[in-house]
């Protein structure tokens, strides 16, 4: 039987379809997701703890799991409001 190579949780959770709209997305689904296990892994047990968990994560820690500084393609920041008149 030949050997296979190890697949990462990160590349399973990427082969994931992504049910959620285009627009409007920011982080792909897997990095969504592993940012959710990882604060339940330190102790988050329901989803404001979780949005905590990501909101306190130093910036070092977001670029493991693939969420900081990686938009999805396509996808494009807010622009900045118009001054009135």
């Amino acid at each position: 039987m030949p050997a296979t190579a190890p697949v990462g949780l990160a590349d399973k959770l990427a082969a994931l379809a992504d049910p959620r709209s285009p627009r409007g997305r920011r982080h792909s689904l897997a990095s969504v997701l592993l940012c959710a296990l990882c604060a339940m892994l330190a102790g988050a047990r329901h989803l404001r703890a979780i949005g905590q968990w990501a909101d306190a994560a130093p910036q070092h820690t977001l670029p493991r799991p693939g969420s900081a500084h990686r938009p999805v393609p396509g996808n494009h920041p807010p622009r900045p409001a118009r001054p009135g008149p």
